[in-house]
C-alpha cells in the first residue's frame, strides 16, 4: 500500500496484519452482500452528504483526517477480529473441558500466544482424535512450542 494514499508525511506508515489481511478478503469473498447492507445503511443515515461536503474542506487536512480514520478503522477491526478468535479458542477449551487444566499452567513460565495456540493445535486434534486424553494432548502442544523466557528455566 503506497503511504502516499493517505497523507503527504512520506514518514508514515500503515501497517495491516495478515489475520486483517486475511479477514478482509474473508469478508468480501462471503460477505459481500452483508458489506453492501453495511454501506447503505451508511449512506442512507448520512454518509452520502458527508462525501459530499468533502470538496468545501482543505485537501491536506481531509487528507490527515482520512488517514487517522483509517488508522483507527483498522485498529478496531484488528481488535474485534482478536476479540473473536480469543471468545473462539475459549468456547473450544471450554466444550472440551480443557479449562481447569489451563487454569494450572504457569503463566510466567508459558506467553498468551503459546497457551492460545496450544490450546487452538489441540482442539483440533482432539475433534479427529475424541479418544485422546485433552490434559495430555495440550500439555504435549505446550511443550512444542514452549520456549524458555531464560536460560535458567528447567526444561
Amino acid at each position: 500500500m503506497n503511504n502516499d494514499s493517505f497523507s503527504q508525511d512520506t514518514n508514515a506508515q500503515f501497517v495491516l496484519s495478515y489475520e486483517l489481511l486475511h479477514l478482509l478478503q474473508w469478508l468480501g469473498k462471503h460477505d459481500a452482500d452483508k458489506l453492501k447492507k453495511i454501506i447503505t445503511k451508511a449512506i442512507a443515515h448520512g454518509l452520502h452528504d458527508e462525501i459530499q461536503k468533502i470538496d468545501k474542506l482543505s485537501e491536506a487536512n481531509l487528507l490527515q483526517d482520512m488517514h487517522h480514520s483509517m488508522i483507527d478503522f483498522f485498529a478496531l477491526l484488528d481488535e474485534l477480529l482478536f476479540n473473536a478468535i480469543n471468545e473462539h479458542v475459549e468456547q473450544k477449551a471450554r466444550e472440551k473441558n480443557l479449562l481447569p487444566t489451563i487454569d494450572h499452567i504457569d503463566s510466567t513460565m508459558c506467553d498468551n500466544e503459546t497457551v492460545r495456540s496450544s490450546i487452538e493445535k489441540t482442539t483440533k486434534k482432539l475433534d479427529h482424535h475424541p479418544n485422546t486424553n485433552p490434559k495430555e494432548q495440550l500439555f504435549k502442544e505446550l511443550l512444542k512450542k514452549w520456549k524458555p523466557f531464560d536460560k535458567n528455566s528447567v526444561h
